[in-house]
């Protein structure tokens, strides 16, 4: 099994559209986007602020990492992650591999999101990742599972908390 990772190009955005439609996982990939239409998922795409860093599994898409600087005058990045459901195992790995990618190619000193507290498998794949808790925002999404606005948690990643997890999953740095 070869992962692989590289920015995708406007070819590819179709099928990584379609994916996320298949596993119905706009909510889990970015809540604040919400679900696009195909039009403005191409337009965000393309927008040339927008990292769309696609991962392949022995060149099939397996997930998606998409960032945006913070500001101009930031080393942050804000992110949303999805690894389809076919490599759920593997996510894990894949989102390391990302996340090494964005720190070896990128002049970012941390990625951060914020996830709804009631996702906990993102929450558990981005905490492998090396991703921390740093605190929560009340109400900040809206759920339709539960008619409600749930809290969402801040989340970081530095070089150092991406390293931390590849020893604790026992990964040469």
């Amino acid at each position: 099994m070869e992962i692989t990772y590289r920015i995708i190009q406007p070819a590819e955005y179709n099928i990584f559209y379609e994916l996320i439609n298949q596993d119905n996982s706009w909510w889990a990939f970015s809540p604040s986007l919400g679900q696009l239409s195909a039009c403005d998922w191409n337009a965000y795409c393309g927008n040339e602020n927008v990292l769309s860093l696609g991962c392949f599994v022995d060149n099939a898409p397996a997930g998606l990492l998409q960032g945006i600087a913070f500001s101009d005058a930031s080393r942050a990045m804000r992110i949303a992650v999805i690894a389809f459901r076919e490599y759920a195992k593997i996510a894990p790995v894949m989102m390391r591999g990302a996340a090494d990618w964005v720190f070896a190619s990128i002049d970012c000193a941390c990625m951060f999101g914020e996830v709804p507290s009631t996702n906990r498998h993102v929450m558990n794949l981005l905490q492998k990742t090396g991703f921390e808790k740093q605190g929560s925002i009340p109400e900040l999404y809206w759920s339709d599972a539960k008619q409600k606005f749930v809290n969402a948690t801040i989340v970081v990643c530095t070089p150092e908390s991406l390293r931390k997890a590849k020893l604790d999953a026992n990964i040469d740095i």
